[in-house]
Order: structure tokens, then C-alpha cells, then sequence
């Protein structure tokens, strides 16, 4: 039974394309002491935290479980602010409400708009550094802790969307911590004058800053909720797996989490440089530059121009160019090799075991690319040769030896396997032989699961997003509202007990995880480690089992292309 609805999580939902110490200057808070509780505190005061003290609410559905909403874990960026690494917290007088969610970012559209049951309700802001925390009544020890990053492409999403409800995952005896990020523009813009102001020559990673301002938040404050702030894992999916595989390399990260989770890696453009381009990626800095420009914001002054906009024309002008996600056209808001927060090619720093140096799960779905592919414009033979040479010209010729697309049919079915392999199973299986050479352990999994959701029953496939409700238990049952459209992060299906078993499953093995750096205990089925002798991983789908050589030449055919790509770029 569903425990979400009425706890204050928002009700509507964003189309979502459903993953060196730190320094004071730079990505968050300053360190402060905190006095760690006795048995995790008594949660239904005024709770104290950086800048005050916050009143939360017990979950609905369950009395035991204490929410948090809106808690902020930085400053708001907006003004002088925006474009600036997160500032610390300011402080506010008396209690502050924290029984409803805060804002979310402000989103990208029109081109991605948001779903029919967005209401005014949903309100979008750039003071939006923003989390939510979900404490178990005091316990005998402090409990494991659990940060959620959301998805979006890194141009939606948000941290209170009913799917991300943590009191499930929070009634396993863990802390669970959603956090909201700046996204798009106001994220990950980039721009020489913004570069020429930092004292790191970098730009455009703020949501990325944003992120680790929120572990700092996290480790400083956590303790007053009955968390350890020594056990702490960073978990995402899709953009949020994204932030979790580029926050693994950021110096100004190290020591703030001590395991990662990250579930369908979105690593789409983090390879852009910051002012030169890379294969077929213009610079961030060059994308910035035409931002700024239709705004009027140009010379000496281009700086003030820009933060004296509104958020509304800022957003306006970085719609005007948002490109296709899948053919690499126009613009993308993703990190960007800033020499600073990520100091270089990312796939080069896993291949070289720069990552830190943590207990990591990673995996898919089995058919991500199910709900993807129809934003390709491939329905026939032709128009899916004319798409490999166009969008993967560097590897063309070896991308269309392994798909057989013979008619229409067929074009959709491969185009959707193109779609996983390049964009999802590519980049987890680089990732996952690359954490073999650090000396802590990886696992490997697959959902293959097919969701008894709208979606799902049109699909016919494990799509992308389709595990979120597994891992949270946000499963609600009977159809969506009505005039919901068929969406990646539905909770509404015809769930079965299989659902729920499986549902049970993941949770236990996310929570040990969490717990002790190690999926498996003994009332669960042996999960193996991954090595590249053994290439083993599990699958999690109607039953569970093992198996060996997982999307093999999914990882084949996106290491030719990104190293094409990377060889063009170089070549005299």
C-alpha cells in the first residue's frame, strides 16, 4: 500500500528524460561542529540545523518515520549569486516550517514541457537548493544515510516528485535525503567572463557544486536526524546516476560519501570541454556565449546583463536552441571538462582509476532505449543508416554491422538497442571495468523487469526509469489520474505481488548496501562481485538470477565510437 500520498510530496509530476578537500570558497558549506544526539535526538521538536531550526511532520502512512521538506542547504543563488558556486546558508529567525516542499528548479521547455497534471501547486524558482529528509524515530545507533540525486537529463526534475517518496526505503533503518539542483541554464551554463571571475579559470558545473554543498549539508547536520555521517551513499538515476559517476571524480568531494549507487548512467555531453570543442561538442563555454548574446548580454558588461535578467527571459533564451537529445544537435546542459571541479576527460580519468575510491553497484534496464528511440525520427531502413552516419559517423560502419534493420519494424526494435547500448549500457559497463582497478569492490546488476505500468504496457520493456519505484516502493495501484499521459516515472500500474517481492528485494539489497558496503546478506540470493575475468552480474526481473557477459557489445560499440570521436578532434 502506498504511504506517499498526503506526506506533502508534490503530487504532480515533471516529464523528466527519465545518475583534493573541499573548499570553503568553493562548492558549499564551511564545516561546522555539530554535537551528535543521543539516539538520534527527539524528532518531533524544532529540530537545529546550519542556519536554524526546522519542524517537520511525521510521514503519512507511517507515525514512526519523520519528514522534513524544503530544508535549504545552501543560499539562494538568484542576483549577484547566480552563475556562483553554492554560498553558505542564511540564517532565518525562530522555527521554519518544513512540512511542505520547496521549489524546484526552474525547468527547461517548451520543447520538454511538463506534464498536464502540473499545477500551479509545483512552483519553480532559482531558490530552489533545497532537500528533504526522511528519519526514523530515535534508535539505539545512528543509521545509515541515503542521498537521493533525481534524473532529468540535467534539465528537469526535481527532489519531491511522489515516485522519490523515501518513506519505504526510510522503514529499512536507514536516513533518506532528497535534494533539488540547479538544472540547465541556471546549472551548467558556461561563459568566458564567468570563467575569467572564478579563481579556478572554470565555469558551468554549478549543479554538480550544488550537489556536494549538499553532502556538506549532509555531514555537518545529518546526526541531528539519527544519521551517521561516516556512512553515507550517494545514489542517482539517469542524470542523478550521472551526477554520481561525475561527483566520484570531483576533488572538492572526497570523504563527503563512503558508497554510490548508480542506476542508468546518464554521461551524455560531460565530456565537453570548457573552451575548446571535443569530437562533435562545442565548447560550454561557446554554447554560453550564444545565450548570453540573445539576451543582449555582451563586452564588459555581458556579466552584470546576465544576472540582472530575469529568470524567465534566461530560461527563454536557452530554450530557443535546445536541441535533439539524439541526434547531438544545438544545445545539451550536461558537465563540462572546467579543469577544476572535473579536471578532465571523465572516461579517461575511470579508465585510469582516478575515481574515488568507494563501494559502487551500477547497472540498466534492460530496455532503456524502449521510450527513447521514437525522439530518434527513425522508421525505416534508410532513415536508420542516415542516422548512425550522421550521429555516430566516427564508429558508422562497425554500428551498422551489428544491428540488422531490414523494414520499419525492425528500424524501431534496433534503433531502441542503439538507443541502450550507446546512451545507457555503454557508459555503465566502461564505468564498472574501470572501478576493478581501484581496490574497492563493484556489482553489477539489470532490471528486467517489464513495469505493469500505461507505459510499460505500450513499451513492452524494462524502460528507462522503470526501477525508481522498485527502489523507493512508490508503486500505487489501479490506472494514473485521468488525462496523465503514459510516463517513465508513473506510479500508478497494476503492481502484483511479484512487483512487490521484487520491490522487497531491491530494497534490502540497496539498504545492506548502505548499511555495510556490501549488497548481500544471507536471507538474500548471492549477489557476485563484478570482475573482468568472470563478468558476472545480476539480473532483477520476474525471478532473480546470474549471468555473465551483460551488453558486451553494447560497451564494444560505444569505446569505438568515443574513441573515433576523441581521434577526430585530435588529428592534424
Amino acid at each position: 500500500m502506498s504511504r506517499r500520498n498526503g506526506s506533502g510530496v508534490r503530487a504532480s509530476v515533471s516529464v523528466i528524460f527519465a545518475t583534493m578537500v573541499a573548499l570553503t570558497s568553493g562548492c558549499g558549506q564551511p564545516e561546522v561542529e555539530t554535537e551528535t544526539p543521543v539516539a538520534g535526538g527527539a524528532l518531533d521538536a524544532p529540530v537545529a540545523v546550519t542556519g536554524g531550526e526546522v519542524q517537520g511532520a511525521p510521514a503519512v502512512g507511517n507515525p514512526d518515520i519523520v519528514l522534513f521538506q524544503g530544508v535549504p542547504y545552501a543560499a539562494p543563488p538568484v542576483g549577484d549569486l547566480r552563475w556562483q558556486p553554492p554560498q553558505p546558508v542564511v540564517a532565518w529567525d525562530g522555527v521554519r516550517d518544513a512540512t511542505a516542499p520547496g521549489p524546484m528548479c526552474v525547468q527547461a521547455g517548451p520543447a520538454f514541457a511538463r506534464a498536464p497534471t502540473a499545477t500551479a501547486d509545483d512552483p519553480e524558482s532559482e531558490d530552489c537548493l533545497l532537500l528533504n529528509i526522511w528519519a526514523p524515530r530515535p534508535t539505539e545507533e545512528p543509521l545509515p544515510v541515503m542521498v537521493w540525486v533525481h534524473g532529468g537529463g540535467f534539465f528537469n526534475g526535481e527532489s519531491s516528485l511522489p515516485l522519490y517518496e523515501g518513506t519505504g526505503l526510510a522503514e529499512r533503518d536507514v536516513v533518506v535525503v532528497t535534494i533539488n539542483y540547479r538544472l540547465n541554464v541556471f546549472g551548467f551554463m558556461a561563459h568566458p567572463a564567468l570563467s575569467a571571475e572564478s579563481p579556478h579559470g572554470a565555469s558551468g558545473n554549478y549543479g554538480l557544486m550544488d550537489v556536494v554543498a549538499a553532502l556538506e549539508w549532509v555531514r555537518d547536520n545529518i546526526s541531528a536526524f539519527g544519521g551517521d555521517p561516516s556512512q553515507v551513499t550517494l545514489f542517482g538515476e539517469s542524470a542523478g546516476g550521472g551526477a554520481v559517476m561525475s561527483v566520484m571524480l570531483m576533488p572538492q568531494s572526497e570523504g563527503l560519501f563512503q558508497r554510490a549507487i548508480s542506476e542508468s548512467t546518464w554521461v551524455y555531453g560531460w565530456d565537453r570541454g570548457l573552451s575548446e570543442p571535443v569530437g562533435d561538442w562545442d565548447s560550454a563555454e561557446a554554447q554560453g556565449v550564444r545565450v548570453a548574446e540573445s539576451l543582449g548580454a555582451t563586452g564588459d558588461t555581458a556579466l552584470a546583463t546576465l544576472r540582472a535578467a530575469s529568470a524567465a527571459a534566461v530560461q527563454e533564451a536557452a530554450n530557443a536552441n535546445m536541441g535533439n537529445l539524439l541526434t547531438r544537435t544545438e544545445y545539451i546542459w550536461a558537465p563540462n571538462v572546467d579543469g577544476w571541479t572535473i579536471p578532465s576527460d571523465p572516461l579517461a580519468m575511470y579508465a585510469a582509476g582516478l575515481q574515488h575510491d568507494v563501494p559502487l553497484i551500477t547497472g540498466m534496464n534492460a530496455g532503456e532505449g524502449a521510450s527513447i528511440a521514437v525522439r530518434s525520427g527513425v522508421d525505416d531502413a534508410a532513415s536508420f543508416e542516415s542516422h548512425v552516419r550522421t550521429v555516430y559517423a566516427a564508429a558508422a560502419d562497425e554500428i551498422l554491422a551489428e544491428y540488422d534493420v531490414t523494414s520499419p519494424d525492425t528500424a524501431m526494435a534496433q534503433v531502441a538497442h542503439l538507443v541502450t547500448d550507446m546512451y545507457f549500457a555503454g557508459p555503465v559497463r566502461a564505468q564498472v571495468a574501470a572501478h576493478t582497478q581501484v581496490s574497492s569492490p563493484v556489482w553489477l546488476y539489470q532490471f528486467s523487469r517489464v513495469p505493469p505500468t500505461a507505459l510499460g504496457t505500450i513499451v513492452g520493456a524494462a524502460y528507462h526509469g522503470g526501477e525508481v519505484a522498485y527502489v523507493f516502493d512508490t508503486m500505487d495501484d489501479g490506472p494514473a489520474p485521468t488525462g496523465a499521459p503514459p510516463h517513465p516515472m508513473a506510479t500508478h500500474g497494476a503492481w502484483t505481488e511479484t512487483d512487490r517481492q521484487l520491490s522487497e528485494t531491491m530494497m534490502a539489497y540497496w539498504t545492506q548496501f548502505a548499511a555495510t558496503g556490501n549488497p548481500n546478506r544471507a536471507d538474500l540470493p548471492e549477489w557476485p562481485e563484478f570482475d573482468l575475468a568472470t563478468d558476472h552480474y545480476l539480473d532483477l526481473g520476474d525471478t532473480l538470477s546470474t549471468g555473465e557477459g551483460l551488453h558486451q557489445a553494447g560497451e564494444r560499440l560505444f569505446k569505438a565510437f568515443e574513441t573515433g570521436r576523441r581521434a577526430e578532434t585530435s588529428a592534424p
